[in-house]
Parts: C-alpha cells; structure tokens; sequence
C-alpha cells in the first residue's frame, strides 16, 4: 500500500513537471514570447526563489574562493617581507659592527708614538676567562718587528707590555697583573709612584709620599723610569686615596686609562732603528 501510494506521488509530480514544461514551450513559441500566463507564473514562482538561493550561493562560494586565494598570496608576501626584513637585520647589525671597528681604528691611528718608536697595530685573538685581567694573545710576533717588553697601547692609555714573542704571535702582559708594576707620575703635581696589578679590574698606586696632595680624579701618566715605557703615556684614573695612620707612604686604588674588559685592537710600540743601525 505504502509503495503504491509513493509512486502515485512520483508519477503525480513528474506529471505536473511535465504540464508545466508544455505550457512554457507553447508560451515561447506563441507570438506574444514576453507573456507569461497563468501556468508560466505558478512555475516561476517556484524556480525564482531557488534560482536566486542558488545564485547568491554561487556568488558566497566565488568570493570564498577569491578570500583563499588572496589569503594564500597574503602568507607568501609575508613570507617574503619576514625573509627580507631578517636579511635587513643582518646587514644592518654587520654595518654596525664594522662602523664601530672603522672608529677604533681611526682612534687607535691618531695615536702617534714619541720617537723613537713606531706602532704596529694589533688584534686580540685568545684571552683566558680565567686571566682575564692579566695576559691575552695578540695576532703580530717576530715577523711584525716585536720584541719582548715592547708597550702595548690604546689610543686611551697603556694597557701592557710584550711578555712573550713567537713568529706571528704574541703573549702581552697587562698593566692589572700582579706581576706588572710601572712607574708613574701624578700628572698635576709630578709626584712619584708605582702603579701595581691586582689581578682584578684596578691598579694600586704605591710608595706615593705622604706629603703629596693626591685627590680622587687625578690622572697617573708613565714618568719613563725604568726604560720600558716611555715618558707621559697615560695609565689611569685615581679612584680612592688610601691613607694608613703611621705608614710612610700613602696608597690609592687607580682605575685603568683603557677599558682592559673589552679590548679587541692595540698598538705595539716597536723602536724604529735609526738610519743604518740594526735593531
């Protein structure tokens, strides 16, 4: 009963389709095409609805389609640009580090040695992290004209001497290792000392007379005994005067003319051989 009344229904539908099929193709073949009768209207207004549904649906799917394929070329520019601004960093970061190298070069370049001594510019290439305010390893040696003791210089100040020569290479010695003592002055009264290493990040001047009117701020320059520095290069800076009630001399804590923490070029001064002597 059920299957005979379902396809009393199906062939009812397929009927009316059928009628409403004849009736439009005899309304397009009559003279008058742009009427539309009674029939004509009751079957647009079935299809119109869905024709329209179906049209916006078409339309939401195109612009779905062309939001994909924008978001696709959206991540691919972003791509780039992410790419591009990285490969921007690093050249900017390059530019950088070599305007800050170009600039200690110009400094350390306008030093200009007492004769007659000549300078010959070095890069720092080991430091131990466990000696670092007493030696590091220098790229010039035997082959660049150094020798043992010659002073090692910024355009600051001293940093140090030559303690050990190879063929390219070179052990300095810096002015803050225990072993390293040089003889001073103060700068704005002339009196005598002797600025000794730490082995730390601070000199201590000694054997400075009593009687001398030391202040913090003063300056300590080389007075040239001893022949291994030579006279007036500057050493530091007088950071705290240490006076002990009793002691024959008073002492003070000196703060290094160079940046000893972060050096990466110096100056060897090398004594230019006069005209015809061997060095």
């Amino acid at each position: 009963m059920i299957l005979a009344g379902s396809r009393r229904r199906v062939g009812l539908l397929a009927g009316l389709l059928a009628l409403a099929a004849v009736l439009l193709t005899g309304q397009l073949r009559s003279p008058e095409r742009r009427a539309v009768g009674p029939a004509g209207r009751l079957v647009l207004s079935v299809l119109l609805p869905a024709q329209a549904s179906l049209s916006r649906a078409a339309d939401a799917l195109g612009r779905s389609w062309r939001a994909l394929h924008e978001i696709g070329q959206l991540r691919t520019e972003n791509a780039r640009l992410r790419a591009e601004v990285e490969r921007l960093r690093r050249e900017l970061a390059q530019l950088q580090e070599a305007s800050a190298e170009a600039e200690r070069l110009r400094r350390l370049l306008g030093f200009r040695p007492p004769p007659p001594y000549a300078t010959v510019a070095a890069r720092v290439v080991t430091r131990d992290p466990s000696r670092w305010y007493t030696t590091l390893t220098v790229d010039r040696g035997l082959v660049d004209g150094l020798s043992r003791h010659d002073p090692v210089v910024t355009a600051d100040g001293l940093v140090g001497r030559v303690f050990e020569v190879y063929r390219t290479t070179a052990l300095v010695l810096l002015v803050t290792d225990p072993r390293s003592s040089v003889g001073v002055l103060v700068q704005s009264t002339r009196d005598a000392g002797v600025a000794e290493g730490t082995g730390a990040d601070r000199l201590r001047l000694r054997y400075l007379s009593r009687s001398s009117r030391l202040s913090e701020g003063d300056v300590l320059v080389t007075s040239g005994l001893g022949g291994v520095f030579p006279r007036g290069l500057r050493v530091g800076v007088v950071r705290k005067v240490l006076r002990t009630t009793g002691a024959l001399f008073q002492e003070a804590e000196v703060e290094p003319a160079t940046d000893l923490s972060r050096l990466e070029e110096v100056l060897v001064m090398v004594h230019k051989p006069a005209r015809g002597d061997a060095r």
